[in-house]
């Protein structure tokens, strides 16, 4: 029997540079698990910048066997996703429970944990010289 997997959910109140920079350094910083689900549902637009924040957080996200899972995105930020090919680092999902339901397909159950409130090791930064 397979053990329960660990996910964080968070949501992304806006599309802006800082907004996403700000979500990526938490991730980095404070995430326990390395599968993040994403509720871009109230973002109207993203930046291209935005954009590629997300993508390479999903790419150190899978560095460590994890995903970066949108859930909720509006027809605009669908059409950017598949216009920039980045639907295979960011996979589009209607919303979380149908994340959540493809993350189950491997037989495993899924439980939603909160990021720490400690600093983590998920992520480690090479010591500054």
């Amino acid at each position: 029997m397979l053990r329960p997997a660990q996910y964080h959910l968070l949501y992304l109140p806006d599309g802006s540079w800082e907004t996403v920079s700000c979500l990526a350094s938490v991730i980095r910083c404070r995430a326990t698990a390395p599968t993040v689900l994403l509720d871009v549902s109230t973002v109207e637009r993203l930046t291209f910048n935005s954009l590629t924040v997300l993508a390479r957080k999903a790419m150190h996200l899978r560095s460590v066997c994890g995903q970066l899972l949108l859930t909720g995105p509006g027809p605009t930020l669908r059409k950017m996703v598949d216009r920039t090919g980045t639907g295979s680092l960011l996979p589009l999902f209607t919303d979380n429970t149908a994340a959540l339901r493809a993350l189950a397909e491997d037989g495993r159950t899924w439980c939603r944990v909160d990021l720490s409130a400690v600093p983590d090791t998920l992520f480690t930064e090479p010591p500054l010289q």
